[in-house]
């Protein structure tokens, strides 16, 4: 099995949007392979056949006593029956055993939380003015912006910006999304100053400079790419009282407000990355000067509401200005 996994991590996971994903739930097999080894129910080579349906329970049961939730051991369990049927694609095994999810009871109910406006200008007026935590506001803009999925708003560079034909595109280049689509948005005019002018990564991580190692009139803080918002967030969000809400919480908010603001359904899908769309429509659709209209004129009212709590969203207005692009 190591070698199967390895093989499925090495040429296929690795062409996915969001491979690390994948990696961490490999991280928690090999982990409970190790153990089931020292209990003696495993032997030095894991194999195919010893994916019993007792063992997957007993993988269940170890990740749950671990304190992950229902649906984080879904997506272990889902990461395993991917390498499987890979293998199972590619002639390397003769079947793909059945691996059973979580059962529905143990996954949490989905979550309806919605931030108000008050909440997230508390956010980020508790990030305006600290150049370690202005990535924050940078992704919060991009993703209520685009209404996309964390990690994809976090993989965006430069090279996903079209400022010509003022577009979008949240599918980074050369990846395989198998499922969740990733579409190409006009910008609104509100996340305009947020993606123009940057090269790389749009969403770039602030680190102090030693003062000892700063220069009179230079720099106090150099970049790194972001790759996750989780730990400011939580911080920020205990600092300021927001409780039961997550960087996806921002997508669920703003498609929220399209739907309460009457954005025709096929807009907010195609936001989303839900539409279901043939080919042609999905490589041309965003050329049409009505593509989207009516989404991107709300997202930019919804900033506007914002502004009545905070100016933090606007680009420049509380901008420190003192870092510098330096190599990490």
């Amino acid at each position: 099995m190591e070698d199967l996994i390895a093989d499925w991590l090495k040429y296929h996971v690795s062409s996915l949007a969001a491979p690390d994903r994948y990696k961490i739930s490999v991280v928690h097999w090999m982990d409970f392979f190790d153990g089931e080894r020292r209990a003696g129910r495993l032997g030095a080579t894991v194999t195919v056949a010893d994916l019993t349906p007792p063992l997957q329970a007993r993988f269940r049961t170890e990740r749950a006593k671990a304190g992950a939730g229902g649906h984080t051991i879904s997506r272990d369990l889902a990461a395993l029956r991917g390498a499987l049927n890979w293998a199972w694609k590619n002639q390397t095994i003769e079947h793909a055993p059945f691996i059973a999810d979580v059962p529905a009871q143990q996954k949490a109910p989905a979550r309806d939380r919605v931030l108000t406006l008050q909440e997230i200008a508390a956010i980020m007026n508790a990030c305006s003015g600290r150049p370690e935590r202005e990535h924050l506001i940078a992704f919060m803009v991009i993703e209520l912006g685009t209404a996309g999925r964390p990690q994809a708003v976090l993989e965006l560079t430069d090279k996903n910006v079209d400022l010509e034909n003022n577009l979008i595109n949240l599918n980074a280049a050369g990846k395989i999304h198998l499922r969740k689509r990733r579409p190409v948005l006009p910008i609104a005019q509100h996340v305009l100053p947020w993606v123009s002018g940057i090269v790389g990564k749009l969403i770039k991580y602030r680190v102090p400079i030693a003062e000892r190692n700063q220069t009179l009139g230079g720099p106090t803080h150099f970049e790194r790419d972001t790759r996750s918002v989780k730990t400011v967030w939580t911080a920020v969000c205990a600092e300021v009282g927001v409780v039961g809400a997550t960087p996806k919480t921002l997508r669920h908010t703003m498609l929220t407000w399209l739907a309460r603001r009457g954005v025709p359904k096929e807009q907010r899908m195609a936001l989303a990355g839900h539409a279901a769309q043939d080919t042609t429509a999905r490589n041309y659709e965003h050329l049409s000067p009505d593509y989207l209209v009516a989404a991107i004129r709300e997202v930019d009212t919804f900033f506007e509401a914002l502004s009545e709590y905070t100016s933090a969203h606007l680009r420049y207005a509380n901008d420190t200005l003192i870092t510098a692009s330096l190599a990490a």
